[in-house]
Parts: C-alpha cells; sequence; structure tokens
C-alpha cells in the first residue's frame, strides 16, 4: 500500500480519467473513508513504534513514556477532514496552530483527572518527527524544529482552549462542569443528579458560559459553526475539505494573452480605470459616482448595449436607459463594470474620489493578468449580478453566490469533456437550493428552481463574453451518461434565455433518454478559463498541479507531488520536462536516486520506485531499475520490485491465455537472476514490507496463512536476519517476532481445518444417502 493516503486514487473511474464529483459532495466517500482509516491506523501503530523506541534511547525523563493514540487519532483526522488539501505529511504552522487550539478543543473532551494522559503537544510533535525521520514529510512542510517548537509554546494556549465554551457543545459542557464539581461522569446515575440539581437551580454552573454553548449550538444549526473560532477577529483556522483536482496542461501564455486581448468585457474594465484616472472623480456618502460622471461614464462604455438578449432573466444586464437617472445605481450595466473593476482592485475610492489604482497599471496592461485578477473578483458581484433594481424578489442564488459560483467553477476545471448543462445544474441545485422544499409547494419549487437555472446560465454566459467558457449543442460524453439518466428533466431545466421562465415552460422537450440526445447543452472552460480559474482556486488554498508546475523543483518535492497528486500520464509529462530543464537523464538520475535514499519506509519508497520504473520516459525506468541493484542502501528494494514486476508479468500472460507452465517459466527466470544473497535480501524486504503497512500480528497471520507452516516461516525469518539489509532497525524488530505465537497459532489453523474438512466430508456422504 502506498502509506500516505491518496484521495485521488479515489476518484478515478476504471480507464483512468477524473470522475465526476456532485459539487460540495466529495465522490466515493465510502471507499475514501475505509481507505484512510487504513492508513491513519498504520501511521498511528508505526508512530508509537517509532517514539517507543526514540523513548528507550533518550535520557531519562527527557521523553514521554508513551504517545497518545487517541489525541493521535484526532490529529490525523483534522490533517484530513479540517483543511483544504487533506494532506498528511504536509504540515506548516498553521495546521499545527489549528490543531491544537481549535479542531481539539471542538472535538475531543479531556476531564480533568485524565489531563496528564492527553498530552497534544507531545503527540502532534511525535506525528511531525516521524514523519521527518522516516523521510516521508512532505518538503513542502515547514522545518520540524520550529513545528516542534510552536507545538510547545502552544501547550498552555490549547489547554486553556480545551476548556473555551465557544468550541463547547452542551454534552462536552455538562460532563466539564460535572467533573468540576466532582462528580464522578463516569456514573450515570451521579451524573443524573447533578444534571437534576442544575436544572433545580441547586448547584452553580456558569449560566453565561452556557449560554455561549447554546448560542453556538443554535449558529451551528444554521450552517455557520465556524463563525467562533481561534483565528485573529474570532475567525476559524479551520477550513473546509475540498476535492482533489485533476492536473491540467495549460495553454502557452501568449496565445492566451492574445485571447484575452480580444475580450470586450476585460476591455471595459481597462477603460473604466483608464477614463478614471489617477485624479479620479468624486463619490457620493454610498460611495457611488455623481449622476453626471456616471452618464458620462456609460455614454463612453456605450452600457446602452448591455448584454442584450444574452442578459436572459437578469433584465436589468439588457442595457441601459439613458433617460430620467437621478442616481447612478439606476444604470445598473455600469454599475456592474464599475463594481467589477472595484473588486479587481483596478480602481478603488480615495479621499472622496474615485480613482485609478496606480499599482494596477502593470496588471491593466497585460491582457492575461488582467483576465486572472477579472475572475477572481466575479464571485463578489452578487449584488449588481442579482439584486438589480427591477427584481421584487431576490435571487435563491444570492445567499451563498459567491461558494456556489467557486464550486461551479471547479466542477468544470479539468473536466476531461465539456459536462451537459443538466447535470451541472442538477448539482448546484442539490447542494445550494435543496432545502427550500420545506415551505413551497412542489410547483413553486419547480418555478423557482426554473428561474434560478436561468440565472446561473445567463451569469456564466458572462464569462463565455469574456472567453473563458463555452456553450455549444451536442452528444454528451459516456462518462455523463448514466447521470443524466438519472435526471427527472422538469426538474432539470436546461435554459438557454428568458423564453424558458414562460408560465407554459416544464423545461422539458420531450427527450426520453437524455443520454442519447445528439444536442444536450453542454459547458465547458476554455484554455484561458483553466488558466484563470487556476489562479483563483490557488488563491484559496487549493492544490491545483499543472504540467510544468514542478519543473524548478528538487527532486523530493517533485516526487512527493507526483505520488501524491498527479496520474500517471500527468506525472509522465512533468517527470520529461523535469529531466529536460536538468539537461537530460544522466543529469537527473543522481537526484532521483537520492531522493529515494531519503524515503526510509518502506511502503512508500516502492510506491516511489514503483512510479519512476513506470512513468520515466524514454524507457529509462527499466535501466534506473537495473542499476539501483548496485547502490547498497536501495538494493534490496530494487530487487524486490524487479520480482514484483517479473510475477506481475507473468500473472499477465496466465490472464492472456496462456499456458500455466509459461506463467510459471517466466516468474522462474526472474528467480534464476538473482544469487543466493539476492534472495535473502529480498525475503527480507518482503518481510519488512509486510510488518510496516500491516504490523506483526498481520504479518503472523498473513504468513501462517499462506505457508500453514511455522518452520517455513522460521526459517525465512533467519534468512532475513541473516541477509545484511541496510535497514538494521527493521531487522531488529523483526528479529523479535514471538516465533511460538506462530506456531501455535498454525496448530490452530490446522485443527480447524482438519475440523472443517471432516464436517464437510461428512455433510456430504449424508446428501448422497438422502438423494437415494
Amino acid at each position: 500500500m502506498r502509506l500516505l493516503f491518496d484521495p485521488e486514487s479515489e476518484v478515478t473511474d476504471e480507464e483512468g480519467t477524473t470522475a465526476l464529483g456532485v459539487v460540495g459532495q466529495p465522490p466515493h466517500q465510502e471507499e475514501e473513508g475505509d481507505a484512510f482509516d487504513a492508513t491513519r491506523d498504520t501511521l498511528i501503530r508505526l508512530v508509537a513504534e517509532y517514539w517507543h523506541e526514540q523513548q528507550e534511547r533518550a535520557p531519562s525523563g527527557q521523553l514521554t513514556d508513551t504517545i497518545d493514540e487517541f489525541i493521535l487519532t484526532h490529529v490525523l483526522d483534522y490533517r484530513h477532514h479540517g483543511t483544504v488539501d487533506g494532506r498528511l505529511a504536509l504540515w506548516r504552522q498553521e495546521h499545527v496552530r489549528a490543531v491544537l487550539l481549535e479542531w481539539l478543543p471542538r472535538h475531543v473532551t479531556v476531564l480533568p483527572d485524565e489531563a496528564a494522559e492527553h498530552d497534544a503537544p507531545a503527540a502532534v510533535a511525535a506525528l511531525v518527527d516521524f514523519l521527518a525521520a522516516a523521510g516521508v514529510l512532505d518538503p513542502r512542510s515547514d522545518d520540524p524544529g520550529r513545528l516542534r517548537t510552536l507545538a510547545k509554546e502552544l501547550r498552555s494556549a490549547h489547554e486553556e482552549a480545551m476548556q473555551d465554551p465557544r468550541f463547547m457543545g452542551p454534552a462536552k459542557f455538562w460532563m466539564l462542569t460535572a467533573a468540576r464539581n466532582g462528580v464522578d461522569v463516569r456514573n450515570k446515575r451521579a451524573l443524573d443528579r447533578f444534571l437534576a440539581d442544575a436544572r433545580a437551580g441547586r448547584v452553580p454552573y456558569g449560566e453565561e458560559q452556557f449560554a455561549q454553548v447554546l448560542k453556538n449550538q443554535f449558529t451551528g444549526f444554521f450552517g455557520r459553526a465556524l463563525d467562533t473560532g481561534a483565528g485573529p477577529g474570532g475567525r476559524s483556522l479551520l477550513q473546509e475539505r475540498a476535492l482533489p483536482l485533476p492536473v491540467v496542461v495549460l495553454g502557452e501564455e501568449e496565445e492566451l494573452r492574445r485571447t484575452a486581448a480580444g475580450s470586450g468585457l476585460l476591455g471595459q474594465l481597462d477603460e473604466v480605470a483608464r477614463w478614471l484616472g489617477t485624479e479620479g472623480r468624486p463619490v457620493t456618502n454610498t460611495g457611488r459616482l455623481k449622476v453626471a460622471d456616471a452618464l458620462a461614464l456609460a455614454r463612453h462604455l456605450g452600457t446602452d448595449r448591455g448584454r442584450g438578449e444574452a442578459a436572459g432573466p437578469l433584465i436589468h444586464l439588457a442595457g441601459d436607459t439613458w433617460e430620467n437617472i437621478r442616481r447612478a445605481d439606476q444604470l445598473p450595466m455600469l454599475r456592474l463594470l464599475v463594481d467589477w473593476a472595484r473588486q479587481a482592485r483596478l480602481i478603488r475610492v480615495y479621499r472622496g474620489r474615485l480613482v485609478a489604482v496606480a499599482g494596477a497599471r502593470a496588471v491593466r496592461e497585460d491582457p492575461l493578468a488582467l483576465a486572472v485578477r477579472a475572475l477572481a473578483a466575479f464571485p463578489e458581484l452578487r449584488d449588481p449580478l442579482l439584486m438589480g433594481p427591477v427584481w421584487d424578489v431576490p435571487s435563491d442564488l444570492y445567499p451563498r453566490f459567491d461558494l456556489l459560483l467557486t464550486d461551479v467553477l471547479a466542477t468544470l476545471y479539468g473536466m476531461p469533456a465539456a459536462m451537459p448543462w443538466p447535470v451541472l445544474w442538477q448539482s448546484v441545485r442539490d447542494s445550494y437550493l435543496g432545502d427550500d422544499g420545506w415551505f413551497a409547494t412542489p410547483e413553486a419549487r419547480q418555478a423557482s428552481h426554473r428561474r434560478s437555472a436561468a440565472e446561473l446560465y445567463a451569469v456564466i454566459d458572462l464569462l463565455a463574453e469574456v472567453g473563458m467558457v463555452t456553450f455549444e449543442r451536442g452528444t454528451p460524453a459516456a462518462l455523463f451518461h448514466e447521470s443524466l439518466r438519472d435526471l427527472n428533466e422538469p426538474e432539470h431545466p436546461e435554459p438557454a434565455d428568458a423564453s424558458d421562465l414562460s408560465d407554459d415552460s416544464d423545461g422539458s422537450d420531450g427527450s426520453e433518454d437524455l443520454a442519447v440526445r445528439d444536442d444536450v447543452e453542454l459547458v465547458r472552460l476554455t484554455e484561458l478559463g483553466t488558466y484563470a480559474v487556476r489562479a483563483l482556486l490557488t488563491s484559496l488554498d487549493r492544490s491545483a498541479p499543472a504540467v510544468g508546475d514542478l519543473r524548478d523543483a528538487d527532486a523530493p518535492t517533485l516526487c512527493a507531488a507526483l505520488l501524491d497528486e498527479y496520474d500517471p500520464a500527468s506525472a509522465r509529462a512533468e517527470l520529461a520536462e523535469w529531466i529536460a530543464a536538468r539537461g537530460g537523464w544522466n543529469s537527473a538520475r543522481p537526484a532521483f536516486t537520492e531522493a529515494l535514499r531519503r524515503t526510509r519506509l518502506h511502503s512508500r519508497r516502492h510506491a516511489l520506485l514503483r512510479l519512476l520504473a513506470e512513468e520515466l520516459p524514454d524507457g529509462h525506468g527499466p535501466e534506473f531499475l537495473r542499476t539501483l541493484r548496485y547502490e547498497e542502501e536501495l538494493r534490496p528494494s530494487a530487487l524486490f520490485m524487479a520480482q514484483a514486476q517479473a510475477q506481475a508479468a507473468a500473472a499477465a500472460l496466465s490472464a492472456q491465455g496462456s499456458a500455466e507452465r509459461d506463467a510459471a517459466d517466466a516468474a522462474a527466470r526472474a528467480d534464476e537472476d538473482l544469487d543466493d544473497h539476492e534472495i535473502a535480501l529480498t525475503a527480507a524486504e518482503s518481510l519488512l514490507l509486510m510488518r510496516e503497512t500491516g504490523g506483526e500480528e498481520a504479518l503472523l497471520e498473513q504468513v501462517g496463512h499462506s505457508s500453514g507452516d511455522a518452520a517455513a516461516f522460521a526459517t525465512m525469518l533467519d534468512v532475513a536476519l541473516a541477509s545484511g539489509h541496510p535497514d538494521q532497525a527493521g531487522l531488529e524488530r523483526l528479529s523479535r517476532i514471538d516465533l511460538a505465537a506462530l506456531r501455535r497459532r498454525a496448530a490452530r489453523l490446522g485443527r480447524l481445518r482438519a475440523d472443517a474438512a471432516r464436517r464437510h466430508k461428512s455433510g456430504g456422504t449424508r446428501k448422497r444417502k438422502k438423494r437415494r
């Protein structure tokens, strides 16, 4: 197994393409949870084992005797669930602060008499120490020493946070209050008596604190639980886990720059700043241009043309009327452009005047940079987009428009094929409009959804005019067929214009099977859109890798990113660029060798070695694997990998219909290539890998099941211990295996198998007699 959990491996379909993820809901959630649980359990066992060995070597009293595995479980849960990327091996100072000052206080209750048993700063330090010692701490992490120091410095703050009512629910509050009053909270009757006394006012319990707890519960019910946090200004230090993003290939910047230069909307944003200049124009108390200046700018930009029919239900953006204007807000198309330029930091209010930002001049002169800045500001434009003066009822998209639109763009990002509009709208509807059924009739809900779909379509069509999105009608790709078949078309409208909002429209075109239609509305990002959306997502701390990103990285960083973030095809392309940047394979090879040498965890090293053997370009993989047989420290891994490849090739021959004898011959020829010493090294590597990933119990069980002979395993173990394997610490652990337990288990298994065979034979005889 690859020790460090890789969520991307759980979101690919059988063909290796990125599977469709519904907005706001991780795909394959159950499978991902199982993979993470297994990795977390393995890491906890290895960290505890490492800490125990360190404690044995350290002077008396320098290290704690044990590491709290309960706390360590929650620490790993935080890194997987409470951060954007979920990378277990990447730790920075903000992660240490978040887990100690907010995640653990929110999720763990420590009673006063148990505080000494739960040393959270020590657990965080132990995890970082182990990752660094094993050579798997992501190179993009902060210095391990600094992380350990920070954990120690935060001890007092962590203890205070564990008692902070902002992070408590009612259950934790009452448990701690009862314990402080001397109640044995493990005794249900005693706890019930205390709660009854507290309700009757016979014991003090901190009414103000409890009011804070109830307030937190109330806000949490409405999805605002993270409004109270340990960060600056009470902001939360935690972040919502995001779906992993696929690796993309970006277009050439000069071509993208030419595309952006041809966008009329981007040109208007630049013209807003150019017209205002550094002298600017005066604004009202509400920060709007005065009517005369607003009209002058509107005529200069030609906002009377507006969006025309493309405005759809956002009719206030169809075009400005310049008659009877008494305030600037009566020019909604101009308001959109001015607000957009302000959100993009091209203009600002300074000393009562709306002026161009001098520092943004370089951005305005670079069409590609302007496109990136404009898209980053676009999700913040809900007021001018959705709240024009003609609306009597606010849009259903308004409350969380920024999150909604960012999710839509993230869903489209890197999609291997154009996405059917009905599927995209379904994901938005289910994630953001799912609760309105409590208060609306089915007819009203359907009308509301139809209107919201048309509004979102019109909003995205604005990005199409910028050149970042395209709409086209055609046949959807096969990966969308199942999703399309599941749709109930009247509930998932596919609006092309405002006519879909008419009373007699039901959103249906009469087709029974959307998947076989050849005229479904399809939407996708253009190359310019992919470039700009990637910049937006990375600004939100999302990991959005692109081929070529790692060209200047060192080898350990390259290898860590390829293992955790890249699919095979993208890894192959990235490796080719990285090698070329270093003048060719001969110059790059020593760096890969050193990266493997630094990776001391067997499972992680094998994952990296497999990646390099299979994805190095120009056939360098097999050759690299052969050269590693002459590297003393890496020799066992290379031999084991070669054997694994030979066995896989033999199995493939057998699966293709070749004779089993041919497969066996292929495996035998691979064995003949190894001398006795190499066979011993391979055996040792195999045992070390099995013990690392499954522990001693799993190793004994696996070997016992496969051989059924404790004596055979003992012989194999003796060979491994005498092999001279460079992992002397690992061999020391193998030497402590309880062979007597294995013999007892083998004997027990033998008896069980014999009993089962006798029962099977006896049952078969009775059945034959009965048939007679």
